[in-house]
């Protein structure tokens, strides 16, 4: 019963750090990770959305720079607000600012790409 117990509580601690970030995608040899101010991923192929939700604090100003490394494909990032509204787009090579506190949704959208990318953020 004891290791019933811990067992649960793993998968909840789990749940707890895992929980703020995901998708729906498939990709083929490699792997996308999420870390504390960036979402990266290396890859042969990427199609679907990887997201990560980030909270932007009264009086913070978040900047959020899309890079990627592209053999075919496409591949771009959405910012979307709490009612997961589009508020910006970014394909690689740009990037835009958040001056509104609020929760947000940093979302990595891939059709067939092959390569890599990083969407970080920092609060400079």
């Amino acid at each position: 019963m004891k290791k019933l117990g811990t067992l649960l509580l793993l998968m909840l601690m789990l749940f707890m750090f895992v929980g703020c970030s995901g998708g729906s995608y498939t990709i083929t040899v490699g792997e996308i990770d999420s870390f504390k101010h960036e979402i990266a991923g290396e890859y042969s192929s990427f199609s679907g959305k990887y997201y990560k939700q980030v909270t932007v604090e009264p009086g913070e100003v978040l900047e959020i720079t899309l890079t990627a490394h592209t053999e075919k494909g496409r591949l771009k990032a959405v910012i979307l607000d709490s009612e997961e509204k589009v508020i910006s787009t970014l394909n690689p090579g740009n990037s835009v600012q958040i001056r509104d506190a609020g929760v947000y949704k940093l979302q990595v959208e891939g059709k067939n790409h092959k390569g890599s990318f990083t969407l970080s953020w920092e609060t400079p």
